[in-house]
């Protein structure tokens, strides 16, 4: 009897092990996921599905983007400008939302129209009055000279009038006594040249709500719109146009024409991703193999993040991690100053988050020391930051 009944019980937990693992075993770490584009087995992928998977901005005629109703809001504005309203506008959205992409979509309407603009990408800390005139003369390549405040807008306005793009805004000040004059020469710039410039500022949600409740950042802008995520329905048609661009013919056995209205793994990443597509791109990535077919592929389930590591974190870490999402991102210098910890300090916090996959480094010289959230499970972090009120 007792033989029978550990036959039984060693069936049970084969059974058990099999079809309904432990939450542990049933989930995909959180450095994996941050990691995952230096893996062997991304490396190993074929070159075109890479391609058709990359997460980075994208061109305004790339066949790989999804139409939008924000570029409408855009188009509208410009609309109003260019029938003589003075006008002036910011979007926002969570790290991921495709700001960046949305904007080059919206430039290339403008280029259709023969309508002249000009895209300014602001890739470090503006840190005083000069500084910001002369970033800003700079890149909308104005005569280089020595420019007050006055001069340098009465030089701007001299310009043809413009369309004038702004990203990565939340690039624009550190949370320090400087902040305030950075916040206003620039607001004085736009607020004095809105109407003969039409200016349209993006920036990550985290920093803009920073600089609206903090710096009155708000009030610059006639028309302000949030750029939401995505929802399941949006994420799943992206992820079908993505294969569809890779030249996959079905997925799962499943005609890439019918992936939207049938039952697939496909179906389960749009509601796992939670609207963030660098997670719906992941998981597409992480749980494929390649069909026995030429041009076919399977997707495995996707597993859930395990993001038990976030609540080992010290408080320290959670508070940094939430002003480099206000930031965009933190040096050890910036951090060193917001903290008032030492500098050995703030590069032994920042090399740790990075170290655990939660930073990346910047690579570019410039901002060589500089740390920002890997961009593939920012979502994740910023929504347990929210969670844990450590932003709001």
């Amino acid at each position: 009897m007792p033989k029978i009944q550990e036959w039984f019980a060693e069936q049970w937990q084969a059974t058990k092990q099999r079809w309904l693992p432990e939450k542990e075993d049933n989930s995909v770490a959180l450095d994996q996921v941050s990691r995952f584009y230096q893996s062997d087995f991304y490396l190993s992928l074929d070159a075109g599905l890479k391609s058709a998977f990359y997460d980075g901005p994208l061109g305004g005629l790339d066949s790989r983007t999804l139409e939008r109703k924000d570029l409408d809001f855009l188009l509208d504005c410009c609309r109003l400008w260019q029938g003589g309203r003075n006008v002036s506008c910011g979007i926002y959205g969570e790290k991921g939302t495709g700001l960046s992409t949305l904007l080059n979509m919206f430039t290339t309407e403008l280029k259709q129209q023969d309508q002249a603009f000009k895209q300014l990408n602001l890739e470090r800390r503006l840190t005083s009055e000069q500084d910001v005139i002369n970033t800003l003369a700079l890149l909308l390549a104005i005569e280089p000279k020595e420019y007050n405040l006055d001069t340098f807008i009465e030089a701007l306005n001299q310009l043809p009038a413009c369309v004038i793009t702004v990203d990565n805004i939340h690039f624009l000040v550190q949370r320090t006594l400087d902040a305030q004059v950075v916040v206003d020469t620039f607001s004085a710039i736009i607020l004095a040249s809105r109407g003969h410039h039409l200016w349209i500022l993006a920036g990550e949600e985290q920093a803009w709500r920073r600089l609206s409740y903090g710096y009155q950042f708000g009030n610059l802008f006639s028309h302000q719109q949030h750029i939401a995520n995505f929802n399941e329905s949006q994420i799943r048609d992206l992820l079908i146009k993505r294969f569809s661009y890779g030249g996959f013919h079905t997925i799962n056995d499943i005609a890439i024409d019918q992936l939207a209205n049938e039952k697939s793994p496909v179906n389960d990443i749009s509601k796992r991703s939670k609207g963030c597509v660098e997670l719906g791109l992941f998981y597409c990535l992480n749980n494929l193999t390649y069909g026995t077919k030429p041009q076919s592929i399977f997707i495995l389930s996707p597993q859930e993040i395990d993001i038990s590591q976030l609540k080992k974190l010290t408080k320290l870490e959670l508070f940094t991690l939430a002003e480099i999402s206000t930031h965009g991102q933190l040096s050890i210098k910036e951090h060193h100053t917001i903290f008032r910890v030492s500098l050995s300090e703030s590069k032994m916090i920042l090399e740790h988050l990075r170290v655990l996959g939660i930073l990346d480094k910047n690579e570019e010289l410039a901002r060589s020391d500089a740390y920002s959230l890997k961009l593939i499970i920012s979502a994740v972090v910023i929504r347990n930051l929210i969670s844990m009120n450590y932003l709001y």
